[in-house]
């Protein structure tokens, strides 16, 4: 008897449910597009421990038959769409069929809706797949959908769940991304009974901005509104003032669907550069309208990712978008400084930017002057030599040579003319056939003959040979015993309790940020801001761990700093952390923190940012272990409290951060494993230079 068998509806609605539903949060936005392609303009969203137990959604969207109730929980059931030729043309968000079916796999569903034709509204009870109601029920047109007790029946799903708080925050996440997209729907988002996310549905993306990010991010943005092609851009992109040290505020929707794509991110990256500072990302949310038969939406289980037909295209859309809206808008420090440009400046900017092209390829292997020239000189002979071209070439062909040999001349025309000699050595490396018995020396054979032509004239110059005597020859090290500079880039001094006692000598700063010494016959090569991050990295962990009064500056004016809702989450929950390392912070209002002190070191930094960047910094590892966590918090400080690079130090700043970094137990690295210091020994410098 065979093995292979089919299987039941159930196990293939889980499997399904496996690619699709991942967290509470994926049973929202499956629900809540449902919705908003059912024309709702209202929906309220209400969940409970983080929507693992309870999820509510109820719209004012024109609702489902009772003829189709029971069939939308069937797989691959859909309004949508009605043959494959659909899914060129395909703007719905959902359109697959699988949600319903899915979730109610692996969880208690209960559905009412109403039609505007319909005179009373009809419920749906299913749990696990299976109907268990099916009776009339009051409601006015829409639908309220209620999935209780997720993964109940998936205990290895249901296992892998985060804690209630971070998975609220992902619910929020897909909320404001839709509300963002939507901003003519109003939707409110109530998490165990407080109303989390609230918009107006005016249509106004400023509003619903406002009530998610706050006044201060409302008022640096700036809307866009700009057309390449066929391709229309909307949405908003900030000032310099509010971009953060991550990509999580670059939000992008095609045909307000939301995606994840490279090239976009890319885009937006070459729009910012020399707006903002490295290491800063832009402030951007856009929506790309274009033709639905140009982007393959159907290549993600949940529709993350697209594919675009033209990427090229869509890079450029995205650059120019963000990059006029920032030049005409005068956010444009980083290129005319703090004034506005005049028309002109604009004009000739972005004629300079509109050359820009986007080529997907591989960079073709760059070509000297003469290799070109010798191929466009054989492209030259061929056609001269050829009798009759159109019978024997094609169009395509003749027109790629006619190219090629025009830009010969132009060549020709701007390089000196060659000598008589040249010419004919070109000519016969033209003419040498590939199978010749003549073989070229190789590039050892040509070094040697260099070298003893070299010893030679230096010889008759100076009267006595370069290469030393046997005796004089220092013995070579052994291969182990060399660092390479190029090879190994090894952190700083090896041996350190011996190097703590010799002398250095400071040679000088290479391009603002690199520190020259020399020690004990060998070259060092520290980089000063990760030198000093070390430094200022066990400065803080000393201060974290002490059980004594914490090294705080409290602040002359406080800072007053407006977050959203889930970063108020993760600062209450990392509070103490904060608190340890010298911060002083409370509560100043619903989304809304007070920080009145901060550890000495930071005191003069911009301690705002520095907050908001911690806290970034947390977002990212909120569900590590707990040391983990802290050893990434007390970095984070201790890297943006360093010196930066191509900052000036003085000589008495340049002493004081050596003497510092050799007194550490452990000052091979930054706290980010970068490499604080490089070394050359004499001998690797000599080698270079042929003297050894």
């Amino acid at each position: 008897m065979g093995n292979i068998v089919l299987l039941d509806e159930l196990t293939i609605n889980q499997i399904a449910a496996g690619e699709v539903i991942e967290r509470p949060a994926s049973v929202i936005k499956e629900m809540v597009e449902n919705s908003i392609d059912a024309g709702a303009t209202n929906i309220t969203v209400e969940i409970k421990n983080g929507g693992i137990s309870f999820i509510k959604i109820t719209d004012n969207g024109k609702g489902i038959a009772q003829d189709d109730l029971e069939i939308a929980f069937e797989r691959h059931a859909t309004s949508k769409i009605r043959s494959a030729q659909d899914l060129n043309t395909v703007t719905s968000m959902g359109f697959r069929g699988e949600a319903l079916a899915s979730i109610a796999a692996i969880s208690n569903v209960e559905l009412i809706s109403k039609t505007q034709e319909q005179e009373t509204g009809y419920k749906i009870v299913v749990e696990a797949g299976n109907v268990l109601e099916k009776e009339i029920a009051a409601a006015s047109v829409g639908t309220t959908i209620t999935v209780k007790n997720l993964f109940f029946n998936t205990p290895v799903r249901y296992k892998f769940l985060k804690k209630d708080y971070t998975e609220s925050g992902y619910i929020e996440d897909v909320i404001t991304r839709i509300a963002l997209v939507y901003p003519h729907v109003a939707i409110k988002l109530i998490n165990t009974g407080k109303t989390i996310i609230q918009t107006n549905g005016s249509g106004d993306i400023k509003a619903v901005i406002y009530s998610i990010y706050g006044k201060n991010v409302a008022e640096a943005c700036m809307p866009v509104s700009y057309t390449y092609e066929d391709i229309q851009i909307d949405g908003i992109v900030g000032k310099a003032e509010i971009a953060r040290s991550n990509r999580t505020n670059q939000i992008f929707f095609v045909n307000k669907r939301y995606i994840k794509d490279k090239t976009l991110s890319s885009a937006t990256e070459q729009a910012y550069k020399g707006m903002i500072p490295l290491g800063k990302f832009g402030f951007v949310i856009l929506n790309i309208t274009m033709d639905p038969a140009k982007v393959d939406v159907n290549v993600h289980p949940a529709k993350l990712e697209v594919r675009f037909q033209e990427e090229s295209k869509i890079f450029q859309s995205i650059f120019h978008a963000i990059k006029d809206t920032l030049l005409k808008n005068g956010d444009n420090q980083g290129l005319f400084g703090l004034r506005k440009p005049d028309e002109k400046e604009i004009e000739e900017y972005t004629e300079q930017e509109s050359q820009i092209k986007v080529n997907i390829q591989e960079p073709k292997e760059k070509k000297s002057f003469i290799d070109k020239l010798i191929e466009l000189k054989d492209v030259e002979n061929r056609l001269y030599d050829s009798g009759n071209i159109e019978e024997q070439e094609s169009k395509q062909e003749i027109q790629q040579e006619t190219q090629q040999e025009t830009e010969l001349t132009q060549l020709k025309e701007q390089q000196p003319e060659l000598s008589k000699t040249e010419e004919q050595q070109i000519e016969e490396k033209i003419e040498k056939p590939e199978d010749s018995e003549k073989q070229e020396k190789t590039a050892e054979e040509s070094e040697t003959e260099l070298e003893t032509n070299f010893n030679e004239m230096y010889e008759k110059l100076f009267g006595k040979s370069i290469k030393p005597k046997k005796e004089e020859v220092e013995e070579k090290p052994k291969e182990n015993e060399i660092t390479d500079i190029l090879k190994d880039n090894i952190s700083v001094f090896e041996g350190i309790e011996e190097y703590q006692k010799q002398p250095y000598k400071i040679i000088g700063i290479a391009f603002n940020t690199y520190i020259i010494i020399e020690m004990n016959q060998e070259m060092y090569i520290i980089d000063q801001h990760a030198a000093h991050e070390r430094i200022l990295y066990e400065k803080v962990k000393e201060n974290y761990y002490s059980n004594t009064e914490k090294d705080s500056q409290m602040l002359l004016l406080p800072d007053v700093i407006t977050v959203t809702h889930k970063e108020m989450d993760i600062a209450k929950e990392n509070w103490q952390m904060f608190k340890q390392a010298g911060f002083e912070l409370e509560e100043f209002g619903e989304n809304t923190i007070k920080l009145t002190g901060v550890p000495t070191i930071c005191f003069e930094l911009d301690t705002k940012e520095l907050f908001l960047e911690t806290l970034d910094q947390i977002n990212t590892i909120a569900r590590t272990a707990k040391q983990e966590k802290e050893e990434k918090f007390i970095a984070t400080v201790a890297c943006k409290a360093a010196v930066k690079a191509n900052m000036d130090l003085t000589t008495e700043e340049i002493e004081s951060l050596i003497d510092k970094l050799l007194e550490l137990p452990n000052p091979f690295s930054c706290p980010h494993g970068r490499p604080t210091a490089i070394k050359m020994s004499k001998y690797d410098i000599e080698k270079k230079f042929a003297r050894k």
